[in-house]
């Protein structure tokens, strides 16, 4: 048996932000059971790794983390804040290069039970190769089920439940929708095709949320992508008691393609193309022609919601370990004192723009700063 102060299970981003804020004197360990740590981080913001955004509330707390550990940052003209060389690479290895030698990885390591002792935990792999762990603090950053191709599937919501939390209904968000035209348009002939749009997302004939969500849609095979339909996805849901395909007749999404006209400039037009592209125009000429209207349509194109794509092209998890069963201030757990929780295995979830990100930060700095302090050693 190998004993350490702190175990942290899962070296992602949360995880490697954890062991970047220990302190010296504490002897940690990581246990990731990838080869490498922060693969999902590699992927983030198109590899470029979209740290934070200026309208989260702790971002300044963020940006001079990373300042600290050699990481300079740009915001472009939407807020996103990105490493100042524009790779997520970079990123992963100002959080390794942040690492004291009181830090230890062992990849590979598949953790499989946790058990709580007198004094502390104990750690079980599913290999019998690996040594059995036993520490003092345990932090569970294992991620969600979102993007499993990088290793995040899901492993720390049975050792949560083992601890005896609640994980809340788990689904794919921040991902393609599935949809049809309300007409039966065939949407092959677009696929790829990218427009300017401002997207609504409605249930039950409702508008859902405060706002349309604006930006640029890429149309699919088989329906929608982009950001702004990203952002809609976390509404997309079935209740308690719902099957998903009966939830999903509930939805559907209205996309104004001409956000910068009004209808009167479209009604005087006789075709759409110019402002959409000549695909996506012919298939706006058919749709006036079935509903013998003219290119005002456009502002009002509307898409029966079928599913959402899943976990594989998810960017994240809705659902988690519940919050009230945390102390917030701390991340530390309410039902077994000593093991604490950061990033995506929580149930808390923000559309795209680096505030997912944001969340795995400020959560890694209150359970780093709580077992700091909970060592007597500098707060």
């Amino acid at each position: 048996m190998r004993r350490f102060d702190v175990c942290i299970i899962g070296g992602g981003a949360a995880g490697l932000a954890v062991a970047a804020l220990l302190d010296d004197n504490l002897k940690v360990c990581i246990l990731e059971k990838n080869e490498i740590p922060g693969r999902k981080l590699l992927a983030t913001g198109g590899g470029r790794c979209n740290l934070t955004n200026e309208a989260c509330q702790g971002k300044d707390a963020t940006l001079d983390f990373f300042a600290s550990i050699g990481l300079a940052t740009h915001c472009d003209e939407e807020g996103r804040y990105y490493p100042y060389t524009n790779r997520a690479a970079d990123v992963r290895q100002a959080l390794l290069n942040a690492q004291g030698s009181h830090v230890e990885t062992l990849y590979g390591f598949t953790v499989e039970r946790l058990e709580r002792i007198e004094s502390g935990f104990v750690i079980g792999s599913a290999s019998d190769a690996d040594p059995e762990i036993c520490a003092t603090s345990v932090v569970l950053a294992t991620g969600g089920k979102a993007a499993p191709q990088y290793g995040t599937t899901g492993d720390g919501y049975a050792l949560a439940k083992a601890a005896g939390h609640r994980v809340s209904r788990l689904f794919p968000i921040l991902a393609p929708v599935e949809c049809a035209d309300e007409d039966g348009l065939n949407l092959s002939s677009v696929k790829g095709i990218r427009a300017k749009a401002s997207a609504r997302l409605w249930k039950d004939g409702k508008p859902v949320g405060e706002r349309a969500e604006a930006g640029e849609v890429q149309f699919t095979a088989d329906g929608l992508s982009g950001i702004c339909i990203f952002n809609l996805t976390p509404y997309i849901k079935a209740e308690d008691g719902e099957a998903p395909k009966d939830a999903m007749k509930r939805f559907c999404i209205t996309l104004d393609l001409a956000p910068d006209f009004c209808e009167e400039d479209l009604r005087e037009r006789k075709s759409s193309f110019g402002i959409l592209t000549r695909e996506l125009a012919d298939l706006a000429d058919q749709k006036m022609q079935l509903r013998n209207c003219g290119p005002e349509l456009i502002k009002n194109w509307t898409f029966q919601v079928t599913n959402v794509k899943g976990w594989r092209q998810a960017q994240c998890t809705s659902g988690g370990v519940l919050l009230e069963e945390i102390h917030e201030n701390t991340m530390e757990s309410k039902i077994w004192p000593g093991l604490y929780f950061a990033g995506e295995i929580l149930n808390v979830q923000g559309p795209c723009g680096g505030f997912n990100l944001q969340n795995a930060w400020e959560t890694a700095a209150k359970t780093a700063h709580a077992i700091n302090h909970k060592n007597n050693t500098n707060p």
